[in-house]
């Protein structure tokens, strides 16, 4: 029954797919980190030039995932104005979602176009690392640290705190596949796959 409500709207496995997609990328961010040069040790030139660097493809990293993550959310939230409307049952979810999720829908304009952010901070690295809970607001810069680490306070576009967002989304994602089955129909493909795969093996055996 469930299988067959979530067949009749795709945009149901469209907006579990997002999702699931945004979890992934949350859990990416979580792994990102970099080592700085210890605070105590003098810093030679080379030693600074690699920490550049590598501080460089840390924010890089941090920041295509955070968009990537963002881009995935909103697709979400445009399938929710959709669902709402056919599926009575989804709307309590969706509000709590779409409320939840409406920051980064405000934010949005701001990642897009980066003429305010460029103009209220320079787009300085230590603006959007404390824009970003990475480092602290009154820290002047990394010296004092020895390494920058995405933790789950970290704020998702200057707005949300991470891991509040990726327990809103596994919540919501959790109800829809207890709604639909959504992977239902997956693990029964796989299981008939196995089965077919299983089958010559069997046949030569005996």
């Amino acid at each position: 029954m469930a299988a067959d409500a979530a067949s009749r709207h795709p945009s149901i496995y469209l907006l579990g797919d997002h999702l699931d997609a945004a979890l992934a990328m949350g859990e990416d961010l979580l792994t990102e980190k970099v080592a700085l040069a210890d605070p105590v040790r003098k810093l030679t030139p080379a030693r600074l030039v690699r920490q550049d660097r590598e501080v460089a493809e840390f924010l890089s990293s941090v920041r295509t995932l955070e968009l990537s993550l963002t881009s995935r959310l909103l697709q979400a939230r445009r399938h929710c104005d959709e669902l709402k409307r056919r599926e009575t049952r989804l709307k309590p979810p969706i509000t709590l979602f779409v409320a939840g999720t409406t920051p980064l829908a405000d934010a949005a304009a701001e990642l897009g176009d980066t003429t305010v952010r460029d103009f209220r901070t320079g787009d300085t690295m230590h603006a959007f690392l404390r824009s970003r809970g990475l480092i602290a607001q009154d820290t002047a810069g990394l010296a004092s640290l020895t390494q920058l680490a995405v933790t789950e306070d970290y704020l998702v576009a200057g707005r949300i705190r991470l891991g509040t967002l990726l327990d809103l989304v596994a919540a919501f994602l959790d109800g829809l596949d207890l709604l639909f089955d959504l992977y239902g129909d997956a693990a029964q493909t796989g299981g008939a796959a196995e089965e077919v795969a299983g089958s010559p093996a069997e046949s030569s055996r005996a």
